[in-house]
């Protein structure tokens, strides 16, 4: 198994409710092919862990790559793991727009001017961080 963690760029200002059917897209998709993750939304910008079998998590990150909601999409981190975080998940979700500082200490450097892309990408040990602490509080 592996897990890809990538970050991209909306190509619009999605609604709640575009955030909504993307996140019940995704779960329907992950459950199918046996994918678990992590999807954080804030300032335009998506940030995402998923974990799978390395074919099955290539092919959505594939389908993601080409998904015209999206653009810049930049591969933080792909590794082998031995097992899942949260096996039971099929995506946890958080929309940072409604996340203030305070709840991650340590990352209010990331948050100050609203989530930035490229202080992730500069730093992808972050981006491990920040999913796994948003999804120990989900």
């Amino acid at each position: 198994m592996i897990h890809l963690i990538y970050i991209s760029s909306a190509t619009s200002w999605p609604s709640e409710q575009d955030l909504t059917e993307l996140l019940e897209q995704a779960r329907a998709r992950n459950i199918r092919q046996n994918i678990t993750g992590m999807l954080l939304y804030g300032n335009a910008t998506y940030m995402q862990v998923l974990k799978g079998e390395e074919k099955d998590v290539h092919e959505i990150y594939s389908a993601i790559k080409i998904d015209p909601r999206n653009n810049g999409v930049v591969t933080l981190v792909e590794e082998e793991i031995a097992e899942r975080d949260f096996p039971g998940w099929s995506m946890g979700f958080r929309n940072l727009t409604a996340c203030s500082p305070e709840e991650l200490p340590g990352f209010s450097d990331i948050f100050h001017r609203g989530f930035d892309k490229e202080a992730v990408i500069k730093n992808d040990g972050v981006a491990k961080k920040l999913l796994m602490n948003f999804a120990t509080n989900v």
